[in-house]
């Protein structure tokens, strides 16, 4: 289960908490070891530049009788930036299928060049000529805008200085605190403090990296929790109702 709430309105001074973001994650353990990332400012896919389209009626007639039926798009053209025709691709070559993976349609071409690792070279069956070769080609890379949940995650990183908190109690003096936050170097970290509550209040308070929002939310947070009846030992306690994205998560290291 996790839990979020997002922050969309401007600090003021009447108003300290406009934002907490929580994971909520029932019987898992805080991680142990520091998750160091980049704050992503684009998202980074594989390209290969070329442009393809449905395999006219006339064309599939001519295919090898072992082909699946509705199975190969053409390559109708390249981007002025593509390598693929340096590596040996040809207008009008029909591409069968991408790393032994069957293509039936332009989409699923296009979304696996997508999804697949720039510098990586891949392995494209295509019909020339009526004969069926393999053709390597080495992916490029191309740049494209965040999704609405990484927007979100950059700007809690970028007001804030932390995207998510947690505290565990386990008995009446035994803590554990972890958050995952935007350390002075451009650097997303997670840090978990365990212990009593006067040692992990110092410890958080004497952290260098941390930002002081920061720190004060998971100061203000660890107070709230030491606050509660013993029934909630061992529980997590969530903060606030809302999504939590499993790409947040997962370098928070839960």
């Amino acid at each position: 289960m996790s839990l979020r709430l997002h922050m969309r309105q401007h600090l003021n001074k009447s108003s300290y908490i406009l934002l907490i973001i929580t994971c909520l994650l029932m019987g898992s353990s805080f991680a142990q070891n520091s998750n160091e990332t980049q704050l992503k400012t684009s998202n980074t896919a594989g390209y290969m530049g070329v442009r393809v389209d449905l395999l006219p009626e006339e064309l599939m007639a001519h295919l090898p009788e072992d082909i699946l039926i509705g199975q190969g798009i053409m390559v109708s053209g390249f981007a002025d930036n593509s390598t693929a025709p340096q590596q040996g691709l040809k207008k009008y070559d029909i591409i069968l299928s991408y790393d032994g993976h069957p293509v039936m349609h332009p989409r699923e071409f296009i979304t696996a060049i997508k999804n697949d690792r720039p510098g990586r070279t891949v392995k494209l069956q295509i019909v020339r000529k009526g004969k069926i070769m393999n053709l390597p080609i080495k992916l490029a890379s191309q740049q494209y805008s965040l999704t609405p949940e990484q927007l979100d995650y950059q700007y809690n990183m970028q007001v804030m200085g932390f995207d998510g908190l947690k505290i565990k109690q386990y008995s009446e003096d035994d803590f554990e605190a972890a958050i995952r936050y935007l350390a002075p170097d451009g650097v997303v970290r997670s840090r978990t403090f365990a212990g009593p509550y006067n040692k992990v209040f110092h410890e958080i308070y004497a952290a260098p990296d941390i930002p002081d929002m920061a720190k004060q939310h998971l100061i203000k947070e660890l107070t709230h929790r030491k606050k509660q009846e013993e029934g909630w030992f061992g529980k997590w306690i969530p903060f606030n109702d809302g999504n939590f994205s499993p790409d947040s998560i997962k370098n928070f290291g839960l």
